[in-house]
């Protein structure tokens, strides 16, 4: 696995970038690996996701297309990625509809997506419970929980990787 990391990291051209690279994939890491302990997701798709959802951005800025960007190169890596079939395509769908997908009745995907969201706060916007599916990331939007985020210690795919 700490290949792949390298190899992701090493080919994402914002992979520095305070807002979209590494420190980013990192947090929704995080979030996601906490939001699993209170649903079905799989872990592993929710972890992997944090690596490639933004991979792929070529600015900070408004790239609506950089989701789908992720897609196509997890396709033409597949053979790397350590998923059977359908979470490969979970890890393809919720990557492809993360910046346009509004609700989902796929548990995993819907964790990816809110993993993400919960971070948006780094750029300013307040995470809202509306555009959360999971009922924890809900809570904490509500309450302004962040701190359980904060301190949430996990073993990683991402930060454990030395890269």
């Amino acid at each position: 696995m700490k290949d792949l990391v390298a190899k992701v990291i090493s080919e994402a051209k914002l992979a520095n970038s305070s807002i979209h690279g590494v420190s980013h994939w990192q947090t929704v890491e995080r979030n996601g690996t906490y939001l699993c302990q209170f649903n079905s997701a799989d872990i592993q798709v929710v972890q992997l996701f944090a690596l490639f959802h933004d991979s792929k951005r070529e600015d900070d800025h408004r790239d609506l297309e950089h989701g789908p960007r992720a897609e196509k190169y997890l396709r033409t890596i597949s053979q790397l990625v350590p998923l059977n079939a359908v979470q490969f395509e979970d890890l393809c769908e919720a990557c492809r509809t993360h910046t346009v997908g509004k609700v989902t009745e796929n548990i995993t995907i819907g964790t990816c997506w809110d993993s993400d969201r919960l971070d948006i706060g780094r750029v300013g916007i307040k995470p809202h419970e509306k555009f959360l599916m999971n009922p924890e990331a809900k809570r904490i939007a509500q309450e302004e929980d962040f701190n359980v985020l904060d301190h949430f210690l996990f073993e990683g795919i991402i930060s454990n990787s030395s890269v």
